[in-house]
């Protein structure tokens, strides 16, 4: 896509949206100017580079070698939920048989364009430079979604999804509430969370506290992702925000009272969302049977 955005203000516009505008939905206003999926030729992204009658459009993909390209043997992902707001109204659209989708948007609107993960998968990597805009994949992953936020200009915007082999032999990731209520499929009896290390007992009262301190949820979530980490679960999908969401507890650490309208949880809620939607098998991990 056209639109020069770096990672971060992209996460941050989107999670905006994700949290603000998309949930007041008036999507009967915008499904009368649907284009037509068939408008959409099914060829590869680099074809599609111009939007039908402007719009919005692209292809959604799988990615078979994660380098973030849609090659011509990769093919298209199709019944994709893919979701368009441009901060008023949201539509909610499937791609159709060879991963395509299309939308009508005035030109200079701001639009958000988010795409369920697919089950087991993680999103490319996105704005590959040898790639082209052409070519690339553009989302970024926010939680269960891989979303873009830009400025409408007619020119597609692609996701692009791997899928990893999933050992038979993984165990399934658990939730919080898996966790707590599991304290004999715990895999260790201390754990470091945020630069503190806990007892078993002293998490497993944490994960009982969950509530308007935003500080015990990312001690949730962070914790699950260890433990499901640790008992043999790919991770792939979540190291970045594995990392990330450690860095954030020992800046906020458990207990600390972080309001959910602080400046702190806006930085830390993306990372949240990712690992939650791990935690639930949204993503490079199955779910525990």
């Amino acid at each position: 896509m056209s639109q020069g955005f770096r990672q971060h203000e992209l996460q941050e516009k989107t999670q905006k949206l994700l949290q603000g505008p998309l949930k007041h939905v008036r999507a009967a206003a915008l499904a009368a100017a649907l284009l037509p999926l068939a408008s959409v030729a099914a060829t590869p992204a680099a074809a599609q580079n111009v939007c039908p009658s402007a719009g919005v459009c692209g292809v959604v993909w799988n990615d078979t070698n994660n380098n973030g390209m849609q090659e011509p043997s990769e093919t298209g992902i199709p019944l994709a939920k893919v979701t368009v707001s441009d901060g008023i109204d949201t539509i909610d659209l499937e791609t159709g048989p060879y991963g395509e989708y299309s939308f009508f948007v005035s030109g200079g609107v701001t639009v958000t364009i988010s795409v369920l993960i697919p089950t087991l998968a993680q999103p490319s990597p996105s704005d590959f430079i040898a790639a082209g805009d052409t070519l690339d994949s553009d989302g970024i992953p926010v939680g269960a979604f891989s979303a873009v936020t830009f400025a409408v200009t007619g020119y597609a915007t692609d996701f692009g999804f791997y899928t990893a082999l999933v050992s038979a032999q993984a165990p399934g990731t658990g939730t919080p509430g898996y966790w707590k209520n599991h304290p004999e499929a715990w895999p260790v009896q201390e754990i470091i969370v945020g630069g503190i290390k806990y007892t078993k007992a002293q998490a497993i009262t944490l994960l009982g506290k969950v509530g308007k301190d935003k500080s015990i949820t990312m001690f949730s979530s962070l914790l699950s992702a260890l433990l499901n980490q640790k008992i043999g679960n790919e991770d792939i999908c979540v190291i970045g925000a594995i990392a990330d969401a450690q860095t954030w507890m020992t800046a906020h650490s458990a207990g600390s009272g972080v309001a959910g309208s602080s400046a702190a949880w806006a930085g830390g809620e993306p990372t949240h969302m990712m690992l939650d939607a791990y935690n639930n098998g949204l993503l490079c991990a199955k779910h525990r049977n």
